[in-house]
């Protein structure tokens, strides 16, 4: 195994919204709150049904329509966002975002679209690390995090996967 691995991330469109995706509804799973929203009056809006009074009805058509249409704008709101940052970042086609080193220190990372100094970030000080199918997401703060997709680098993503394990242990997970 090779003591240093550089990677100059070309990022696209998939690759980007497949992340927004992971983090948002699996990593902080904020699909929960919707959802259980949903549920709690769908609920209420059979409740009134079942009471059969007379405006039980147009309770549970209101009941209903909020139930199913909150959560909806939700997710799309999201999803919307997902798609103006592509067009922000000018992420069709690929285009080269910035390049990771990782060694033996830790990771070291340099923006490719602005003049910034170099961010480097201690083996400790890393967060996580995922694996998903055909990319690793490398956080370096709760918030803040990495991809690193497959063929971008200068070794297999199987190899790169074994070397943040090495270093960073349980905090690198498979997907």
């Amino acid at each position: 195994m090779r003591q240093e691995y550089t990677i100059p991330v070309k990022l696209d469109a998939k690759t980007f919204r497949r992340f927004c995706r992971f983090d948002m509804l699996r990593l902080r799973k904020r699909w929960v709150r919707p959802v259980v929203f949903a549920l709690i009056l769908i609920a209420f809006a059979f409740v009134a049904l079942l009471s059969k009074k007379q405006e039980a009805g147009m309770i549970a058509a209101v009941l209903l329509v909020v139930g199913v249409g909150l959560p909806l704008v939700y997710f799309g709101s999201f999803f919307s966002q997902v798609n103006m940052q592509v067009e922000r970042h000018q992420l069709n086609p690929p285009r080269r975002v910035y390049t990771l080193k990782l060694n033996y220190n830790g990771v070291h990372v340099t923006n490719n679209q602005k003049d910034e100094g170099q961010l480097d970030v201690a083996w400790k000080d890393v967060q996580q690390a995922f694996r998903a199918k055909d990319c690793i997401y490398l956080y370096i703060t709760p918030v803040r995090a990495f991809l690193m997709p497959d063929g971008q680098a200068d070794c297999a993503l199987d190899e790169l996967w074994a070397y943040l394990e090495k270093h960073m242990g349980a905090k690198a997970r498979k997907l």
